[in-house]
């Protein structure tokens, strides 16, 4: 039963799952955005509104998470596609992953390692602001307005991230139902992100089970942008003398985006095609994460 409740077995349970038993994919693929809604909205129950009202002291730590997800992170993974790849679907594909917001498993991940929560509680909060600016802003400069329209972007962040927020500010109104989340929530967000990646994975199971040479340059890309971008950071924050809780902070932070959200975008506007590489980043991001826990995590965390 404890195995039921661990995020990296769940992860690697539908990781597995997208990839043997993927034909049930076409059947959840229109649960992707409902399901991402819910996920986000149980993780902002979480987010008390004092987060708000830090004052200056806050801009700091959001700035650094803004330039670490959508600058470094965002930077490698534009600079590598236009670099490494020559179909616009594969491109569009790693654009959005680079220009939508951290991933909702920032705050769990940052938690299970042992890392710095204040930090990825307002560099989250930062990054999803940043995103109603930036997401449609740079999809528009990378793709061009005739391949992505801004205002389906503006729905889509307003469906997937808006509206979950208002939901979480009402359910914290109620202390019986925080409570009842608090107890639940984490078995919840490990099965949404269940359904959600071996959605994404499985539709995209032929490209995983029939290897072909354009998938070599996608899982490059991957590779440094979930691996070499963690242990990088890490390591850069260690010569700068940071604390090790903010080392693993800063690693989660820069190495992680919301895939799901960046999948369901590109399965919606894009087509079937323009989700792999967030279905490959997916599955590099999943191993990542079992390996951080086995190096970098902070050993005396609860996990």
């Amino acid at each position: 039963m404890r195995l039921l409740r661990n995020n990296s077995f769940i992860l690697a349970l539908a990781l597995v799952a997208g990839i043997t038993l993927g034909q049930g994919a076409s059947y959840t693929r229109s649960a992707i955005t409902p399901l991402l809604a819910v996920i986000m909205t149980l993780s902002l129950v979480g987010v008390s509104s004092e987060v708000f009202s830090g004052g200056r002291r806050l801009l700091k730590p959001a700035a650094i998470a803004v330039l670490l997800n959508y600058g470094l992170l965002g930077g490698a993974l534009i600079l590598l596609a236009f670099g490494l790849l020559d179909d616009p679907s594969l491109r569009a594909g790693f654009v959005l992953i680079a220009v939508v917001p951290p991933a909702v498993a920032v705050i769990p991940f940052t938690y299970r390692l042992g890392g710095d929560l204040s930090f990825a509680l307002v560099g989250s909060v930062a990054g999803y602001m940043a995103a109603f600016l930036l997401t449609p802003l740079l999809t528009v400069v990378l793709l061009g307005s005739n391949l992505v329209e801004p205002r389906q972007l503006l729905i889509a962040l307003l469906q997937l991230v808006g509206l979950p927020f208002v939901v979480s500010r009402l359910l914290r109104r109620s202390a019986r139902t925080v409570g009842w989340l608090d107890r639940y929530r984490g078995s919840l967000i490990n099965w949404g992100f269940f359904v959600v990646v071996y959605t994404i994975i499985g539709l995209n199971r032929s490209a995983f089970l029939g290897f072909s040479s354009e998938l070599v340059p996608v899982a490059i890309i991957s590779f440094c942008c979930t691996f070499g971008i963690a242990y990088a950071v890490y390591a850069a924050a260690r010569l700068f003398g940071a604390t090790r809780p903010m080392r693993v902070s800063f690693a989660v932070m820069g190495a992680w985006k919301n895939y799901g959200l960046a999948g369901a975008i590109a399965l919606l506007y894009f087509g079937q095609a323009a989700a792999l590489p967030a279905a490959v980043t997916t599955a590099f991001a999943i191993v990542n994460f079992i390996s951080l826990n086995t190096t970098i995590a902070v050993r005396d965390a609860t996990l």
